[in-house]
């Protein structure tokens, strides 16, 4: 979570059991407890309110600009662009949420019960669907470079709005702890929190929560994008199409991109987790995972400033048109988006977008039929 846990724990029991067990489990308490994290806290109190503003201000500035070339001159989107709308308007949900966190850092929840549920379910909701939709983005590209079907029954807007709306579906039901569990806690007097309460299964849940995190956050989007992007790059280098190397730069730079982003957040939870089953750890790594989890979880953030712009930019039409929309806010004078000249252009549009968006299906069904007269489908022909 976001929202900062409480790092001190409840009184040890003033009773003295005369089990072992129960004598055993009394120590362990009184020595967590006496591992306490004040420099854990003062440095969050530093670094992340800084770092929480500055993906603010970048994701809000980023994705705005983003939604408003999509919606202004994209009138006609196909699929990529419709996911990417849904990945813009996600990262704007998560963004608006990280004000809230700051605000707790530096002094504490004062928001109330109501937001504290509806700001931690946007949290989680636009977490999960931010990297969802970028995984629905690498499935269309798969399936409209490696099949070469633009026709699809597996690529029409009715199917892309159902994905879409399975994504959010998803999303919103892993937010569902959050809902449920999350609630507002006095201590001390006066000073209010905002982080889950599971009750007496604290432990199991957080580790649930955690390995969640690294199987549907992190590890099979990851493994579905090396899958989609390793594919279109096979078929890219065997048809040879305009703009070849480029493609194939970008789509090592989307997965390198997310691998970078996201692994050192996974990779201290799963750390986290595996202290909390007593595999290691003692308090010193507790608190070096609890500065770890800090540095990362935020460095994590920035997939809402960084992921969406590139995406967006290794379109040449997305540029074409946000140079049209600078030029209008700017009063300058400047030629249309391609998605507003005149039918008599079209070719020129279609020679533009092919080169741009790794190639035109047109290019690439012609090339394609050329090297496998036999069968047009190159995914046909490898499965």
């Amino acid at each position: 979570m976001a929202s900062p846990l409480p790092l001190t724990t409840e009184a040890a029991p003033s009773d003295n059991s005369s089990s072992f067990y129960d004598y055993e489990d009394y120590l362990d308490q009184v020595a967590f407890m006496l591992c306490m994290k004040e420099e854990v806290l003062s440095f969050g109190k530093v670094f992340l309110p800084i770092f929480y503003s500055l993906v603010f201000v970048l994701g809000l500035g980023g994705n705005l600009l983003l939604l408003v070339v999509l919606l202004r001159y994209v009138p006609r989107r196909r699929m990529t662009e419709v996911y990417l709308l849904n990945l813009a308007f996600s990262n704007l949900l998560f963004v608006v949420t990280l004000p809230f966190w700051s605000i707790t850092v530096v002094w504490h929840w004062v928001f109330g019960s109501f937001l504290c549920k509806m700001v931690s379910a946007l949290y989680t909701i636009n977490l999960y669907s931010g990297i969802f939709f970028i995984s629905c983005m690498s499935l269309d590209r798969y399936l409209e470079i490696v099949h070469a079907q633009p026709h699809s029954r597996l690529r029409t807007p009715a199917r892309c709005r159902l994905l879409a709306a399975m994504v959010w579906a998803v999303a919103l039901v892993v937010s569902i702890p959050d809902v449920v569990f999350v609630r507002t806690h006095e201590y001390p007097t006066g000073v209010w929190n905002c982080y889950p309460d599971f009750g007496g299964h604290g432990t199991p849940w957080k580790l649930l929560l955690r390995f969640q995190q690294n199987l549907l956050g992190f590890l099979l989007p990851l493994l579905a994008m090396i899958f989609f992007y390793s594919r279109i790059a096979s078929v890219l280098v065997r048809v040879r199409p305009p703009g070849q190397g480029r493609a194939l730069r970008i789509a090592a730079a989307l997965v390198v991109a997310f691998f970078v982003l996201w692994f050192p957040y996974n990779l201290t939870l799963f750390l986290h987790s595996l202290m909390d089953l007593k595999v290691f750890g003692d308090c010193k790594v507790s608190q070096h995972l609890d500065y770890a989890l800090q540095v990362t979880e935020s460095f994590a953030f920035f997939h809402c400033c960084f992921t969406p712009i590139l995406y967006a930019f290794s379109s040449c039409h997305f540029r074409q048109c946000l140079k049209a929309f600078l030029a209008t806010a700017l009063g300058r004078h400047q030629a249309p988006c391609p998605a507003q000249a005149p039918l008599s252009s079209s070719s020129d549009i279609s020679n533009l977008t092919a080169q741009e968006e790794m190639t035109s299906m047109n290019d690439l069904e012609e090339k394609q039929a050329e090297d496998f007269p036999t069968d047009g489908e190159v995914g046909g022909n490898e499965a």
